[in-house]
């Protein structure tokens, strides 16, 4: 029974949250092709041997594959990997991968990340819509705890804080997203006392929190400030909010990804910073055995519990994916962009071998990455339960 129970906590949900994921990532490109009439091969969830396919009548193979990881669209005569074969296949309906212009392929290879985004621009709308958005009439610091950036920065009980690493506030979290990332670097908080209006700069400093419902250990940046939200009120949005915030929320997503990968490259964070896939793994089924232990719930209030916090998990690993594909490494959806844009500027293809070169380096790359991130990840915390 435990088994089972591991399984639907654990696996279960990590499969239900990837396959979403990089669904509406290959999504995104099989539509933009479709707009270019261009020719698809397949459509694959999952990697090895299909489980389950399907031919629709413009030839292409929609494919379940046996090991649920990755997935992708293979156009006719694309080259995705070092052993595709860059030739036409007859069957499917359109034009060759090869007959479209550059710029007609760069748009097929953004339309993955776009949908990435656009899928959670559409979830943060619609939970906006659906449940509301909290709101403080105040932020104020309740106490500052001794010897702590916060005292040193100036912060006392009592006082509002209305702006934080250029955020404006609206709850106690937005604090802690301006602060959580920045471990050793100064932030600017801009604080109301009584009549006043000061900027204090405090430089968080980093500690290992523990989050005891994921049991995740993660390395974060506080400065020892204790907040109260006075007034929260829950307010509904209409669509034109809701698609706003939706867009505000995917922003500051993708701002936060790029504080991540900037503080990557200059040394400030390690690598212990990232997840890989079994990283995921605890985390989806972390929040799914925390939900699982609690008391006095029914089924059906723990399905929408359930839910809830898959589609949140799967939206925000939609724009880690949407990001990290736009980045100019082969392979990845921005290696692609590199290409068209360097046969745009020279009105040459990249020539076949060079195409193999990159992305067997690229491949070789990805591959080592993600086995010193899963090795990270065994040895982050493990789940609950084990020795």
């Amino acid at each position: 029974m435990e088994l089972v129970a591991a399984f639907l906590s654990y696996a279960l949900s990590f499969l239900i949250v990837i396959s979403v994921v990089i669904t509406v990532h290959e999504l995104g490109h099989y539509w933009v092709g479709r707009i270019f009439n261009a020719a698809a091969e397949s459509f694959s969830v999952g990697m090895g041997n299909p489980i389950f396919e399907v031919k629709d009548k413009r030839g292409t193979r929609w494919r379940v594959n046996w090991l649920p990881i990755g997935g992708f669209v293979k156009f006719v005569g694309e080259i995705q990997a070092p052993t595709d074969k860059q030739e036409a296949v007859q069957g499917p309906v359109g034009k060759s991968y090869l007959d479209l212009g550059p710029f007609q392929r760069m748009a097929i290879s953004l339309g993955g990340p776009a949908a990435n985004f656009i899928f959670a621009i559409v979830v943060f709308a619609a939970m906006g819509m659906a449940m509301g958005v909290p709101k403080a009439a105040q932020v104020v610091a309740i106490s500052v705890d001794a010897g702590t950036p916060a005292e040193a920065a100036g912060f006392k009980p009592g006082d509002q804080i209305i702006e934080a690493g250029g955020r404006k506030i609206v709850t106690a979290d937005d604090i802690s997203r301006a602060t959580m990332l920045m471990a050793g670097e100064p932030v600017h908080y801009r604080v109301r006392r009584g009549a006043d209006e000061l900027e204090l700069v405090a430089t968080p400093r980093q500690e290992s929190v523990t989050n005891e419902g994921l049991n995740v250990t993660e390395k974060i940046g506080r400065i020892g400030l204790h907040l109260e939200n006075r007034g929260l009120k829950i307010y509904p949005m209409n669509p034109i909010e809701a698609v706003s915030y939706g867009v505000a929320q995917t922003g500051e997503n993708i701002a936060a990804t790029v504080t991540v990968l900037r503080r990557l490259v200059t040394g400030k964070d390690g690598l212990d910073k990232l997840s890989g896939p079994i990283g995921i793994v605890k985390i989806a089924g972390g929040g799914t055995n925390a939900l699982m232990k609690q008391d006095g719930v029914t089924l059906a209030s723990f399905l929408t519990q359930e839910a809830l916090w898959l589609i949140q998990l799967a939206t925000i690993l939609s724009i880690g994916v949407g990001f990290f594909n736009l980045l100019p490494i082969p392979v990845l959806d921005g290696g692609a962009v590199v290409m068209c844009v360097a046969e745009a500027l020279t009105g040459r293809e990249v020539p076949e071998k060079l195409q193999r070169v990159a992305l067997t380096i690229g491949v070789a790359c990805l591959v080592s990455f993600a086995l010193v991130i899963s090795w990270q990840d065994i040895f982050r915390g493990a789940p609950p339960g084990s020795p």
